[in-house]
């Protein structure tokens, strides 16, 4: 046994603990088994997911759990030189710290708790790692005991080394071992299998899937992109796909929507790594998953953004804000710098927000310029009346966090990983520095814009998904479940069928672990019940898609049917003049040319028109568009903007 207070090893006779003096009687009096053994679960729980005796009734509930002092033996992982022996000094360190938790169940009756499967493939990531496989595995499998320890189970499943448990016409199981050759769905096939077998063998279905591995090792799937003719991407990465294992019939459902009104099986969140992977980055997330097994108790929070989105981001970020846990700064900094606790951007830039960024904070919200090229590693700020950007704050400042935080940015690609190392990435700086969850877009990302003081302040799309993440965080929802009832909330916000509500919806993604969660008192756990992810989307009854039409402008044709359309477009003209006039009352913004107008037509029979634009200087190398929604009689509902930076050459 351990000291629960200074990790020293003590007897479980032992009344006080000679090293520090901490009541070991009182601690332990509680205890429902009496044992001279050491707790480790060495043969009571397997990576296979046996149900461990231990129980909690909540993630964030009843119990307490406490700490011993690791921070001694993770230097001896990270001071490993010889690979050869890695897997010696893991053990080690492990198993050095005894039990690292020690949960003390108080008055609660056991409940079911939730059942992860972690999904990787050992052989691609012990390679990108240059690590051996055994190590690796070893690794993995501590982990999974000590969260079984305290009744939490994980499930290894590895589809480089994987047998079906369906027998063949000889009697024998199929075997499989997957690599780079193999598309996503050999792997969605894979996990299917698992799911069923985990269910079947525990009486439990799993309701989260924590992905370990970048995409090198469990690919991302790619899907088609919902706007036609994009501006900026073609494709959405999103590992949403794997919430619905169900093999290749999944895509056309993705494509027309309907995925949202069919059951997911998992909450999904991955643990990417950069060019640069290391072992030690594994270790490290690992140790502080176990450390933070309880939730991130908030205490204190950071807000940074664009100042054309300064309104809507106090009003994305206004439950944090009302709870006093982002600094107060009324009186000490200027207008330009700063405004309802929310720090702005670029006056605030990459040279001198290390004056200003907390670094003790335990959740970070950005809504700021991303790229996707090399040179924009981090996130941008917009100089007020111009086109031109600012560099604000970059991976090297997110290494300066000294707590275990969230992170949820807004930027265009602000969570980008693929082909990038950590010095060019803010989400792998963050989640390989203290961060336990970041959700971040893989693409343009698209929210509102300011209005004049006197115009209400409306959210849009990635401002809606920001605004109920955080509030289900503060709720005690884990990340898995803050990003899906995030999700319903964008999409119940639009008609069924809004292509930007479904972009958002698939391009944004959790990294980290999605049964982390923050510490929140069992009083302020104000979820109505528990969230599951076979609740679909949309009820099935709802007639989701969009016809999207554009309307021609220009240019006349002889035929009878030309020159009625000529007539609908010089109708559409005039409303156009309209809402020129309503976008420099309301938004300040001068009458332009327009890029393009779209008449979309929704299945439930709801008609609009889009007008876009494009915002930046026609020497702009990455153009910034806004679109501007009304009714077909000219009425504006909606203004958003991309979030994507735009470089000068």
């Amino acid at each position: 046994m351990f000291c629960p207070d200074c990790g020293n090893k003590v007897e479980k006779t032992d009344m006080f603990c000679e090293n520090c003096g901490f009541n070991l009687k009182e601690f332990f009096k509680d205890e429902v088994k009496e044992s001279e053994e050491d707790v480790r679960p060495e043969s009571g729980c397997d990576i296979n997911g046996s149900q461990a005796t231990d129980a909690v009734d909540s993630i964030t509930g009843n119990g307490q759990f406490k700490f011993f002092n690791l921070k001694n033996h993770v230097t001896k992982l990270v001071s490993c030189v010889d690979r050869k022996s890695f897997s010696n000094n893991i053990s080690e360190a492990m198993y050095a710290t005894g039990k690292l938790l020690d949960m003390r169940a108080k008055g609660s009756e056991e409940s079911t708790l939730p059942s992860c499967i972690i999904f990787t493939n050992i052989k691609s990531l012990a390679f990108s790692m240059d690590v051996d496989q055994k190590d690796l595995k070893s690794l993995l499998k501590r982990f999974i005991e000590e969260k079984c320890s305290i009744g939490l189970n994980y499930h290894l499943l590895d589809a480089g080394d994987y047998t079906y448990q369906k027998k063949g016409f000889w009697s024998s199981s199929k075997h499989v071992s997957l690599g780079p050759d193999n598309d996503v769905w050999d792997y969605m096939d894979v996990l299917g299998d698992f799911n069923e077998k985990i269910t079947k063998e525990s009486g439990q279905a799993p309701e989260y899937l924590f992905i370990v591995g970048g995409d090198n090792v469990i690919p991302m799937p790619c899907i088609r992109h919902y706007i036609k003719n994009d501006k900026h991407d073609d494709t959405i990465d999103t590992d949403l796909l794997y919430a619905y294992p169900y093999g290749e019939k999944v895509l056309a459902l993705f494509e027309n929507m309907e995925i949202f009104k069919y059951d997911q099986q998992f909450f999904i969140g991955r643990l990417p790594f950069g060019n640069d992977a290391s072992i030690e980055d594994l270790y490290n997330y690992l140790y502080r998953d176990l450390e933070q097994t309880l939730g991130v108790e908030l205490q204190e929070a950071y807000g940074q953004c664009d100042p054309n989105w300064k309104r809507t981001s106090t009003a994305v970020a206004d439950e944090v804000i009302a709870g006093d846990y982002m600094r107060n700064y009324d009186g000490r900094l200027t207008d330009e710098h700063y405004f309802r606790r929310m720090i702005l951007s670029p006056m605030v830039y990459n040279e001198n927000v290390h004056q200003i960024f907390n670094t003790e904070a335990q959740l970070y919200y950005y809504n700021l310029h991303g790229g996707n090229t090399v040179r924009s590693k981090g996130y941008f700020g917009a100089m007020y009346g111009t086109n031109q950007t600012v560099p604000v704050i970059e991976p090297e400042h997110k290494r300066t966090c000294g707590n275990p935080n969230f992170v949820i940015s807004e930027a265009c690609y602000g969570a980008r990983f693929i082909g990038f190392d950590k010095e060019h990435s803010m989400m792998l700086s963050s989640i390989h520095n203290k961060t336990m969850a970041f959700v971040g877009s893989s693409r343009v990302a698209w929210g509102a814009v300011d209005g004049n003081d006197t115009a209400a302040v409306g959210l849009s799309y990635a401002d809606i998904l920001a605004k109920y993440y955080m509030m289900a965080l503060m709720q005690g929802a884990t990340a898995g479940q803050a990003l899906y009832l995030a999700r319903r909330s964008v999409l119940q916000s639009c008609h069924a069928g809004d292509l930007k509500a479904a972009l958002t919806v698939t391009e944004f993604n959790l990294y980290g672990d999605p049964l982390m969660a923050m510490g929140v008192p069992r009083e302020k756990v104000s979820l109505e019940k528990a969230v599951s992810p076979s609740t679909p989307f949309h009820e099935k009854s709802i007639v989701v898609g969009c016809n999207v039409e554009e309307v021609k402008c220009k240019g006349e044709e002889s035929s009878l049917l030309a020159r009625v359309r000529n007539a609908v477009d010089n109708n559409i003209m005039q409303i156009h003049d309209r809402i020129n006039r309503q976008l420099y009352a309301s938004y300040g913004i001068e009458p332009r040319d327009i890029d393009s107008i779209l008449k979309i037509s929704y299945a439930d029979g709801y008609q609009e028109l889009e007008f876009n634009y494009v915002m930046s200087d026609k020497d702009a190398e990455i153009p910034v568009y806004m679109s501007v929604a009304s009714t077909v009689e000219g009425n504006i509902t909606n203004v958003t903007t991309s979030k994507k930076l735009f470089e000068f050459k």
